[in-house]
């Protein structure tokens, strides 16, 4: 049996046909057409009354994310982001397009997240050059309680703003209960074809801050904030109708999704911890985009890649590279060694996910990752 390490699903045709209709009807394609209208309303009251803001993709939404808070903050003219080496190429990617340099720091060793020691220091340091700090969620991932409010008080004592880079975890809960994008925070989710929200390509930025909201809205679409006049920096970052459509029709259908991840996530937990796997802490109320844990070492790591390309098993490492040591960001400055990084991009291992993920499945991909295991 071979086992795709992702298998994506849009919602079927006749479900998107239903909202799309409102778009034929008003003969309104993009520029907040009614089903971007209506998909705010639904996305706002998911997030407990924040301010949605639907964009094109989510690393248009940093941009615009970034743009908005530094123009406010009065930061934009400093050359240096503060982000985590240990996270996707997007996020460098979007604060070098926006002309500043990336500050790598570390991240924890339990939660995978940025260490806030390694980033009071780096923001000790740099802070007069510091534009903004850009966290993440790692793997779509909540932080420990407490630990994002540590992340946004080091950055107000320096005066520089936060953004929160939450790409897959759009419907992720912490240890309260609590959905990611429902507090006072900047998030940007990404509602790409292989997120657990998936449209296609699409994203969102949400905030509670009116200010903020209305220089997003005006940074999306050309920097039009008042009316026709440009007043902003501004990009092409709106989501269109049929988009929009297509994530109407996910929303109705996300709650049985987020289920199914999470119980194939948790087979897999109850299968490979005790053989020695680890699994980030919090990784039960996230979204599991894919199965991200630990090998025991990096050559077990080696042996179970090697076991999946055998048995026709989508067994891959994930964040085995990080960024710092990328082509791309090698202008970047890194604060310090980044040990934790180092270690976990050497173990880092991703296995097999779906919505549709069948108990056989499940169970395939575990019995080979443990054969390998026994093998080596």
């Amino acid at each position: 049996m071979t086992v795709p390490f992702l298998r994506p699903q849009l919602p079927p045709l006749e479900a998107v046909q239903q909202y799309y209709r409102l778009a034929e009807d008003a003969r309104f394609y993009s520029n907040g057409g009614p089903c971007e209208r209506l998909l705010r309303e639904r996305l706002s009251a998911h997030l407990d009354g924040a301010t949605c803001i639907p964009v094109n993709n989510a690393t248009s939404g940093i941009m615009v994310a970034l743009l908005g808070a530094t123009h406010r903050a009065g930061t934009r003219g400093r050359p240096l982001v503060v982000t985590p080496s240990y996270t996707f190429a997007a996020t460098a990617g979007a604060v070098e397009a926006l002309g500043h340099r990336p500050l790598f720091v570390d991240v924890d060793p339990q939660g995978w997240q940025v260490d806030p020691a390694a980033l009071e220091s780096a923001l000790a340091e740099h802070g007069g050059d510091v534009a903004a700090v850009l966290v993440t969620h790692t793997f779509g991932v909540p932080p420990a309680a407490g630990l994002q409010e540590r992340w946004a008080a080091a950055c107000a004592a320096h005066g520089v703003p936060m953004v929160v880079d939450a790409a897959a975890a759009f419907g992720a809960v912490d240890a309260a209960g609590v959905r990611t994008g429902t507090g006072s925070d900047t998030h940007v989710f990404s509602f790409h074809a292989t997120k657990p929200f998936g449209i296609g390509e699409g994203g969102l930025v949400t905030t509670r801050d009116a200010e903020l909201a209305g220089l997003f809205d005006g940074i999306r679409q050309f920097g039009f904030a008042q009316g026709r006049l440009a007043t902003l920096p501004g990009l092409n970052a709106k989501l269109d109708e049929l988009h929009a459509a297509v994530a109407l029709a996910v929303l109705d259908d996300f709650d049985r999704v987020l289920t199914a991840r999470r119980a194939t996530a948790e087979h897999y937990r109850l299968h490979l911890e005790p053989a020695g796997f680890g699994f980030q802490t919090g990784s039960a109320g996230g979204t599991w985009q894919a199965g991200y844990l630990q090998a025991p070492d990096p050559a077990a790591r080696e042996s179970l890649l090697a076991a999946g390309r055998e048995h026709g098993v989508g067994i891959t490492a994930y964040y085995e590279r990080p960024l710092h040591h990328h082509p791309a960001f090698a202008g970047a400055l890194v604060h310090g060694e980044l040990p934790v990084t180092e270690r976990l991009a050497s173990c880092a291992l991703a296995l097999p996910m779906a919505n549709d993920l069948t108990p056989a499945e499940r169970a395939r991909v575990v019995d080979v990752v443990l054969d390998a295991v026994k093998q080596s």
